[in-house]
C-alpha cells in the first residue's frame, strides 16, 4: 500500500503531508504526557518488529500478495498514540533507506498507515471489546481480528480515494480513475485484511498466554542481574532475539511463495495501465534478492528503527520531566 513518487497530484500529496504533520504534532504533545521511561524499550522493539514483519509478503492468489501493516497490533499493545509515533518511524526508514514508498507521497502513506490504520484498529477493538470481550478471551480475539481487518480496509479506502481524487483534479495526469482504484484496492485489501487479522490474532493470543501483564504495564524482568548477564537476560533483549529469529525462519517462505508477486496497490496500477515513476530520492539500500541480503536489510532496519524510536521517545520523556 506504499504509494510511490510521481503517482499523486502534487496538491493531494501536499494536503496529505499537511494533515499528517498536524495530527503528528498533536499526537506527540499528548503522548509525552503519559510516557513512562520503562515503556520505551518495548515500544522501540515493537516498532522494529513491525518493520521486519512488513518486509515479508504473503500470497493471496492470482499473483497478488499482501503484507502485515501491524498498526492494529501496535495500537492494541501500547495504545494508539505511541503506535502512531512508532508507525511513522517505520514508514520513514522504509522510504529513506529502502525506497519503499515515495518521498513526495510520504505524507499520504503516513496518513493512511500511521494515523488512519492505528486509530481504526484501536477504535474498532475498543468498541467491540466492550460488547463481546469483557468476560471471555475468545470474544477479545474476535475483536482483535475484526479490528485488524478494519485497519487494513479503511487505510486502503483512504488510499483508493486519494488515487481517485488525484485522477479527477489532474484530468487523468495523476492517480487512477475511481472506477478502477476503488473496486481494485478494496477487493484486494479486503482479502489482505484477512491475513492481517489471522496474524494479529495469533500474536495477541500468544502474548496473552505468556505475558498477560504486557497489556497493563511495561514488562519487568523477573529478577535483576548485574553486568552483561543482566543485559542478555533482560526482556527487551530476549524480545529482539525472538523477533529476528522468527524473521530468519519466515524469509525462506517468502522467496518460495511470494517474492515474485505484486501487492494490492501494484496490481491496481497494473490494471490501470500505470507505470511507477522513478524515485525522487534514490534509496541507499534495498530489501535484497537473496536470503542473506534480505536478512541483512531486516537486521539493519530493525536496529535503525528501534534506536530512532527510542531516541525520539526519550527526548519527549525528558521534555515532559522538565516541564
Amino acid at each position: 500500500m506504499h504509494i510511490p513518487d510521481g503517482l499523486m497530484d502534487p496538491a493531494v500529496a501536499a494536503m496529505g503531508m499537511a494533515e499528517f504533520l498536524i495530527v503528528l504534532g498533536a499526537v506527540l504533545l499528548l503522548a509525552r504526557k503519559s510516557l513512562d521511561e520503562k515503556d520505551l524499550p518495548r515500544v522501540a522493539i515493537l516498532s522494529a518488529g513491525i518493520f521486519v514483519a512488513q518486509m515479508v509478503n504473503f500470497p493471496i492468489g492470482g499473483g497478488t500478495t499482501g503484507h502485515l501493516i501491524g498498526a492494529a497490533l501496535f495500537a492494541i499493545l501500547v495504545g494508539p498514540l505511541l503506535a502512531m509515533v512508532g508507525m511513522t518511524v517505520v514508514l520513514l526508514i522504509q522510504a529513506l533507506m529502502f525506497g519503499d514508498g515515495g518521498i513526495t507521497a510520504f505524507g499520504l502513506n503516513a496518513l493512511n498507515m500511521a494515523i488512519i490504520a492505528p486509530l481504526a484498529g484501536w477504535g474498532v477493538y475498543s468498541l467491540l471489546d466492550e460488547i463481546i470481550g469483557k468476560n471471555m478471551k475468545s470474544g477479545r480475539l474476535i475483536a482483535v481480528g475484526i479490528a485488524s481487518w478494519a485497519s487494513v480496509f479503511l487505510a486502503a479506502c483512504a488510499a483508493a480515494a486519494e488515487l481517485a481524487v488525484s485522477y479527477a483534479i489532474s484530468g487523468g495526469d495523476f492517480g487512477i480513475a475511481a472506477t478502477i482504484s476503488i473496486p481494485a484496492m478494496l477487493s484486494y485489501h479486503a482479502v489482505i485484511g484477512v491475513g492481517e487479522a489471522i496474524i494479529t490474532s495469533g500474536v495477541i493470543a500468544y502474548v496473552w498466554h505468556v505475558s498477560p501483564e504486557f497489556f497493563i504495564r511495561a514488562l519487568r524482568p523477573s529478577r535483576s542481574r548485574s553486568g552483561w548477564m543482566g543485559v542478555v537476560t533482560s526482556t527487551p533483549v530476549k524480545a529482539v532475539f525472538a523477533v529476528l529469529f522468527v524473521f530468519a525462519l519466515v524469509v525462506p517462505l517468502y522467496f518460495l511463495y511470494a517474492s515474485e508477486g505484486a501487492d494490492g496497490l501494484e496490481q491496481t496500477l497494473s490494471e490501470a495501465g500505470v507505470e511507477e515513476s522513478d524515485q525522487v530520492l534514490a534509496a541507499p539500500f534495498s530489501y535484497g534478492e537473496t536470503y542473506f541480503g534480505m536478512f541483512f536489510a531486516g537486521l539493519l532496519g530493525f536496529l535503525v528503527v528501534s534506536l530512532l524510536v527510542l531516541s525520539i521517545l526519550r527526548i519527549f520523556r525528558r521534555a515532559q520531566t522538565k516541564s
